[in-house]
């Protein structure tokens, strides 16, 4: 458990580390023209239009679902949506 505790934790510090290092190089990378942020632009070109698909997905089926549960919330229990009022 520590020893994974440890590998996350190095995990998300070298992560960090290295967003933060590329999102202050990469302007004057990409002006000397870097084969590293090249191939990170080509990737990120690549992938973002899948993220993109992929994230505009899940809103959408996150909407059904909390649509759906607030129908089932403003239906009573044993009431179908159907039903004529009763008199």
């Amino acid at each position: 458990m520590v020893m994974t505790t440890m590998l996350v934790t190095f995990a998300c510090t070298v992560g960090l580390a290295l967003v933060v290092l590329l999102s202050v190089a990469a302007a004057p990378m990409r002006r000397r023209g870097s084969r590293l942020i090249a191939r990170l632009d080509a990737w990120a070109d690549r992938a973002l239009p899948v993220l993109h698909a992929w994230r505009e997905r899940a809103a959408r089926a996150l909407e059904a679902r909390v649509r759906d549960r607030l129908d089932a919330s403003r239906t009573p229990a044993g009431e179908e949506r159907s039903t004529a009022p009763v008199r």
